[in-house]
């Protein structure tokens, strides 16, 4: 008999933050499900730690060359034998009650309703805060995921494989935000469901991540912005706030002319004086923030 969840963890290198995390599937207070752990690091580590459970539950899949996350978990989905689909990363955790509380809300819905998430506890090792949902009305999540792409957590989200199927699997194209591409993709066609607790824990570090690389994060930023532009439009607000914050990253990367220029776009779409002095300290090609950067 086929599994009802498809749990699906892509991994690099990692065994001992991988171990934790499949352990916190295993502890879940509902089993139905299978782990797909697949392997996208250059050594055999992932698949010591998976051998170590001895349960047949359990399968792992070594990439034959090194892809990154997105192309890991479209391996997953395509192995995937469950009718739903349910993500964790390898240095995140699911609380013990992750997939029972999902399930009771989410498998007997109609079949306009794609997706459901939760809010999430975020821990840099020093201290935990609970993320925050993204605005939805009657189900219907677009806009805030327009608006608050981080409200949307991967290892919170359980998606029906038949809506995968429909709207496509993560972009490998992204080199970075390919989760949120694919929340909005899902949420532009089908409604989701908000559980108001959290159901996972993420652990914030310093070990190797794509949101510590500016030059991906502003080259995903600026691909989902192209992509969904019509969208954004519609949106002044939320489109004002993207160009600030893309410019934000392109300042932090000492790219001062870019930041520039997309401070402007910012303040032309809404202006606030916060976009406007921004634009203003980038003139001098960046002298303004050097300074302040640098000051002790």
């Amino acid at each position: 008999m086929l599994p009802k969840i498809s749990v699906i963890i892509p991994t690099c290198n990692r065994p001992e933050l991988l171990k934790k995390a499949i352990f916190s599937v295993l502890r879940q207070s509902y089993q139905d499900f299978e782990i797909i752990v697949i392997d996208d690091g250059d050594k055999l580590f992932s698949k010591e730690v998976v051998n170590t459970f001895n349960d047949n539950r359990i399968n792992y899949i070594k990439q034959a060359i090194r892809q990154g996350g997105a192309a890991a978990r479209n391996t997953g989905i395509k192995a995937a034998g469950g009718k739903f689909i349910a993500f964790l990363d390898d240095d995140d955790e699911w609380l013990p009650y992750k997939l029972e509380k999902q399930m009771a809300l989410f498998e007997f819905t109609e079949d306009n309703i794609g997706f459901c998430f939760s809010t999430v506890i975020i821990s840099n090792g020093k201290r935990e805060y609970l993320s925050r949902l993204p605005i939805g009305e009657n189900g219907n999540f677009f806009e805030g995921a327009l608006d608050h792409f981080s409200g949307f957590p991967t290892p919170t989200l359980m998606i029906k494989k038949y809506v995968l199927d429909d709207v496509g699997y993560f972009d490998e194209n992204f080199p970075s935000h390919q989760e949120i591409e694919l929340i909005l993709r899902i949420s532009k066609k089908y409604r989701g469901l908000a559980v108001q607790e959290p159901l996972a824990r993420l652990l914030i570090s310093d070990h190797e991540h794509i949101g510590g690389q500016p030059e991906k994060r502003i080259i995903g930023r600026e691909m989902l912005l192209r992509k969904y532009f019509e969208d954004f439009k519609t949106k002044p607000e939320i489109l004002a706030r993207w160009y600030f914050n893309l410019a934000l990253l392109y300042r932090d990367d000492c790219k001062f002319f870019e930041a520039r220029r997309v401070f402007k776009s910012a303040f032309k779409v809404k202006f606030r004086p916060l976009y406007f002095f921004h634009y203003l300290s980038m003139i001098f090609n960046g002298k303004f923030y050097r300074i302040l950067k640098h000051k002790p």
